[in-house]
């Protein structure tokens, strides 16, 4: 629902901002021309409908349905990150720090730290192929498997490698 709500609020100001745009050009049509001579002209019913209707062709261009926006220029809106993916209460091997994982008793710092400066990750078996993992981090890492996901890397993954300090 929530997820709804934005997606709703981002195309209706984005609707405001085209609408903004466009409805001065509209009104062209109907604006008596400012020439020195103050020449006459004379608008007919029927080209102020055409210009009408051309200011709404071009806003119904831009205009599209909320179930439509995937891969148009709403898509940075509509479409998240991973990292604000729901996990159920589980631990996103490639988006969490490793203070995250000091609610497993064993993974901090030592195995935790491994996990957060490799990656990125496509299962949370591949944390088994970190090189230099001693037989105590297997053990714990298949003891606390099942409270781990991989969600894919985006953003959140580039910020916890740029910004990790040493362990």
């Amino acid at each position: 629902a929530e997820q709804i709500l934005r997606t709703c609020v981002f195309i209706i100001m984005k609707l405001v901002v085209v609408l903004s745009c466009i409805l001065p050009l509209c009104s062209l049509a109907f604006a008596p021309s400012k020439s020195a001579g103050r020449v006459e002209t004379e608008i007919s019913m029927a080209n102020r409908r055409e210009a009408l209707f051309a200011g709404a062709a071009a806003f119904a261009g831009f205009a599209k349905p909320a179930f439509a926006t995937s891969g148009t220029w709403l898509a940075p809106e509509v479409n998240f990150e991973p990292s604000q993916q729901r996990t159920d209460g589980k631990i996103d091997v490639n988006s969490a720090f490793v203070g995250d994982y000091k609610q497993f008793p064993g993974m901090f710092p030592t195995a935790a730290g491994k996990i957060a400066s490799h990656g990125p990750y496509n299962s949370v078996e591949d944390i088994y192929k970190i090189k230099g993992l001693t037989d105590h981090d297997v053990k714990i890492f298949k003891k606390y498997q099942k409270e781990f996901t991989a969600l894919p890397p985006g953003r959140m993954f580039d910020e916890r490698i740029n910004a990790r300090v040493s362990t």
